[in-house]
């Protein structure tokens, strides 16, 4: 008799036990199934001053047009590594395609609410002995550095609102990742190669576009409203208006630099 009360409570034990394992096992698989289907919170939607909140908007669409002298490439003679950086480099002050002024920085100053960012993961290569992109337009976070070339270079970025960074990248070497998480406007350097220079903004909205062929921009799902409009080009400056938005229309705004 107690051997059964003994077996039937050694049986009730080993069900109790079996269900708590059970459940705390699918307690883990819920959670971690929570973790992998939940979206990516990225660092960028966190900017200070700047709320994601989407809604009807308008665009603004315009050009950047250059009105000065003529602009003639600068020349720099090449007298290390030419086998990869060639003989000779000719380096444009000002980027003029099909009569405006392409690789130019527009934004809107101060909206403080709007759509998520959705620029494409930052990357900058060295190339030719140059750093391309010329420009590189990034949401806030991490920014990932190659070197495509067989001579070593050294990545020396000068940041106001960023820790500074300076760091040799020999051939071959592993893709450097470097954080820039407050928005910046920073030079990017090679101490090795004194003519590579360019240029990292780090925006704080997603309204931050570089113009293209023809000088043409677009900023698309604006919210209603009246803005600073900003521009920037690296050897002309900062010229700024202020441009209306409607919810489904376009606002045109255009520049002229010189």
């Amino acid at each position: 008799m107690q051997s059964s009360m003994r077996g039937d409570a050694i049986a009730i034990m080993n069900k109790k036990q079996s269900f708590y394992t059970s459940a705390v096992i699918a307690t883990i698989l819920l959670a971690f199934s929570w973790v992998t289907l939940m979206p990516a919170v990225s660092h960028a939607q966190n900017v200070a001053g700047y709320t994601v909140q989407p809604g009807p908007g308008g665009t603004i669409s315009g050009k950047i047009l250059y009105s000065g002298k003529p602009v003639r490439p600068k020349k720099v003679t090449v007298t290390q590594d030419q086998g990869t950086c060639g003989n000779m480099k000719m380096m444009e002050p000002v980027k003029i395609e099909q009569g405006g002024i392409a690789d130019a920085v527009v934004w809107i100053d101060d909206i403080s609410h709007g759509k998520a960012f959705s620029f494409p993961a930052a990357s900058l290569d060295q190339k030719g002995c140059m750093f391309v992109p010329h420009v590189l337009l990034m949401a806030p976070g991490k920014l990932k550095v190659l070197n495509s070339d067989n001579v070593a270079h050294n990545v020396h970025i000068y940041s106001k609102a960023n820790r500074s960074f300076n760091q040799v990248m020999p051939p071959g070497s592993a893709p450097l990742e470097i954080p820039l998480y407050r928005p910046d406007t920073a030079i990017v350097r090679c101490d090795v190669h004194n003519w590579m220079q360019g240029y990292i903004i780090v925006a704080k909205n997603p309204y931050y576009a570089l113009s293209g062929s023809g000088g043409s921009f677009t900023l698309t799902d604006v919210p209603p409203g009246t803005y600073h409009l900003k521009v920037w080009q690296e050897n002309l400056g900062i010229q700024e208006q202020t441009v209306t938005v409607t919810a489904g229309q376009t606002a045109a705004a255009n520049f002229t630099l010189k």
